[in-house]
């Protein structure tokens, strides 16, 4: 028997009473589990007991198909995210939409699973729901690597898309790449300091952030529920 510790990023319902469940765990990354979960099964919980990002704690059997493990236990860990409503919710579900289309089968990196914890316990009570989704997806691309310097950023600079360089107004972006706007750009710095954004646009920054992440990660598609969020 195995312990896991993760963060619901998909769930997939595939026969009766049995689903398919996609975890970012802390010590293994992104893995698969198939769950077998009925009125009368103990130990265990049904696919719409789960919400986006409710973070569980499983016990496997050891036993795995086509790396797939088979959950024998699953509890919720706290806090519970069963009570979100209206755009919270869609907010969670956009950022485990995000996570899963990023993150690679069996990435390991536990000290940034625990920064992203406490960001989405930190952010539990918050209202600011959109500079929320925006600190931990701009906390994401520093992860991945393609963050800019935020220390380096001047007013009224914009973010070259391609070099991810600041740009002055008026510089071309290198190869006519595309560039992030002036509003987005001070908005990223703001983000990935966890500043206060005030009452700025981050829903154009959230659209002109995926754009980012689609520059720089081949096959990136923009989530479903970016649209969703943006338009509640």
């Amino acid at each position: 028997m195995h312990k896991h510790r993760g963060l619901v990023l998909r769930q997939v319902p595939y026969q009766d009473h049995r689903y398919m469940l996609y975890l970012w765990t802390r010590d293994s990354g992104p893995q698969s589990f198939s769950v077998f979960a009925s009125r009368r099964t103990q130990g265990m919980l049904r696919s719409g007991q789960l919400m986006p990002l409710q973070e569980l704690e499983l016990i496997t059997t050891g036993a795995s198909s086509s790396s797939v493990q088979r959950v024998r236990e699953m509890y919720l860990a706290p806090p519970f995210l069963g009570d979100l409503k209206g755009m919270q919710r869609v907010a969670y579900s956009l950022m485990a939409e995000w996570l899963a289309s990023v993150l690679a089968e069996g990435q390991n990196e536990s000290a940034y699973y625990d920064e992203f914890s406490t960001q989405l316990q930190e952010s539990f009570d918050r209202t600011d729901t959109l500079a929320v989704v925006a600190e931990c997806l701009a906390g994401l691309s520093r992860h991945l690597g393609f963050a800019p310097d935020p220390h380096s950023y001047r007013a009224g600079c914009l973010l070259d898309g391609n070099s991810g360089a600041w740009l002055n107004p008026g510089e071309s972006p290198s190869g006519h790449a595309w560039r992030m706007g002036s509003a987005s750009s001070a908005l990223y710095v703001q983000a990935l300091q966890r500043l206060d954004g005030g009452g700025s646009n981050h829903a154009e920054f959230l659209n002109d952030l995926a754009t980012y992440f689609q520059v720089h990660l081949t096959g990136f598609r923009r989530p479903r529920y970016l649209s969703l969020l943006l338009s509640t």
